[in-house]
């Protein structure tokens, strides 16, 4: 599998998706924008909040965009959005979702969760750009967050 395996203290960028295809065309777009060294991907929901969770201040610190599939084994994307959402320390990390889910619950959570970007599957080449382009052109803290956008 050509998928990075960073130490925590490198890691910039965290996938949290089960598919091959999609992690694939995300490191692609991730090389074009110098962070494929900074990458960890992470096929599980339940291995994603134990990773997320064990106390590191490094990883707080150097975290800047977690990519997230809603549909994970053993715990979904929305649960571990919503627990993202009350740690203090992850709360304000900028959440990309990637999902194949068309229902407008899923969409409006995902809103009141303040996700940065809303993917849907199947993702073209044109949607994962974007979405890794407005990762990196998002505003410093302290200025008002982007707003759920449907590609």
């Amino acid at each position: 599998m050509p998928f990075s395996k960073n130490t925590e203290s490198s890691v910039r960028v965290l996938v949290i998706e089960d598919n091959d295809d999609d992690r694939e065309l995300l490191l692609r777009q991730l090389k074009k924008s110098g962070m494929a060294g900074h990458v960890k991907f992470i096929t599980d929901g339940r291995k994603a909040l134990d990773f997320l969770t064990v106390p590191s201040k490094t990883l707080t610190e150097e975290l800047i965009a977690i990519f997230l599939d809603l549909k994970l084994p053993s715990l979904s994307g929305l649960d571990l959005l919503r627990r993202l959402r009350t740690d203090e320390k992850l709360q304000n990390v900028p959440v990309i979702v990637m999902t194949s889910s068309n229902d407008p619950k899923d969409m409006e959570e995902c809103r009141k969760l303040k996700v940065t970007n809303y993917v849907n599957k199947p993702v073209s080449f044109t949607s994962f750009s974007k979405a890794v382009a407005d990762v990196f052109h998002l505003p410093r803290q302290g200025e008002p967050p982007m707003s759920v956008e449907e590609v």
